[in-house]
């Protein structure tokens, strides 16, 4: 007698008072939403509703069909979750830890020949910034290090250097230093700087290492943890920013990165590969696609 897709709907009229509501809501006719509820009016051979002017009255029996009901769905959602875990028990998974210009800018390239190699296999991406802020249990996690300090070696990870990220100086293009094919570093001195970086990590500390080769302290203007509010203030001409070429590739327009000199911050960006999943053929994949995205990144 019980048609789950006619209770289904019964409920949502109930929930919504009306046919019409209930129609919108699941993105049917209220024609067709008014012959399933009356269609099972009849299976069920009690009144559910009765016609009210232009709309329906709901009858204490069809409140309570609706209200009981709703155990039947529960334990459906949970039949449902039962059989997706089983479904899914050997699908492949990788979970990758990155930060965020290198999830924006070279990641989808190394997913893309992984993805086809592996149609069945599910990315899970996270970002690991903060830096101090330590992912467990990813296969993949990619960090930035500062090259003047000790290297870094995560438990259970194989470490692998994939290149050095020099740094630029963006700024709008009304600004003088827009027009210059590169800018000494001594010269930033006297501008007011955008602090992107609150977290105080790698990124930030090599910029903070250049200043000390360069003999000043930034005068900053502005500090934010949004990259995105930080740079629509460089585009306002307000202030200049500093940011790895991998951050600065895709800028908004209105704004352009400008090489530095003397000194070139740097910083090192690396790849961490669990070493119990090293072997496993998605895993052998993405690091073969990470070494050829980057050659090509290189190679700009």
């Amino acid at each position: 007698m019980w048609d789950l897709n006619r209770l289904r709907i019964w409920r949502a009229v109930v929930a919504t008072g009306s046919v019409v509501d209930a129609a919108r809501s699941l993105n049917y006719t209220s024609a067709t939403v008014s012959q399933h509820i009356t269609t099972l009016q009849k299976s069920v051979g009690v009144p559910l509703y009765r016609r009210s002017g232009r709309g329906i009255e709901i009858t204490d029996l069809g409140k309570r069909l609706a209200e009981e009901s709703a155990d039947v769905f529960t334990g459906l959602s949970r039949l449902d979750t039962l059989v997706e875990s089983f479904r899914t028990v050997n699908r492949p998974r990788m979970r990758i830890a990155a930060f965020t210009s290198f999830n924006a800018g070279l990641l989808p390239g190394i997913i893309e020949p992984v993805a086809r190699e592996h149609p069945d296999m599910r990315f899970d991406i996270q970002l690991n910034e903060p830096a101090k802020v330590r992912r467990s249990h990813c296969t993949i996690e990619i960090r930035s290090e500062v090259p003047q300090d000790d290297e870094v070696h995560l438990p259970g990870m194989t470490r692998t250097v994939l290149f050095d990220d020099d740094y630029r100086v963006v700024v709008s293009d009304r600004h003088r230093f827009a027009r210059l094919e590169s800018v000494p570093f001594k010269d930033l001195e006297d501008q007011r700087w955008v602090d992107y970086d609150l977290w105080a990590g790698p990124t930030s500390r090599v910029v903070d290492l250049a200043c000390a080769a360069a003999g000043f302290e930034p005068r900053t203007f502005a500090a934010s943890e949004d990259e995105f509010a930080a740079l629509a203030l460089v585009a306002s001409n307000l202030a200049i920013t500093v940011l790895p070429r991998l951050s600065s590739a895709q800028l908004r327009p209105g704004l352009t990165a400008v090489g530095l000199t003397d000194p070139t911050p740097m910083r090192r960006v690396v790849m961490h590969v669990r070493e119990r999943e090293a072997h496993l053929p998605h895993v052998r994949s993405f690091v073969t696609a990470a070494e050829a995205v980057v050659a090509d990144y290189l190679a700009r």
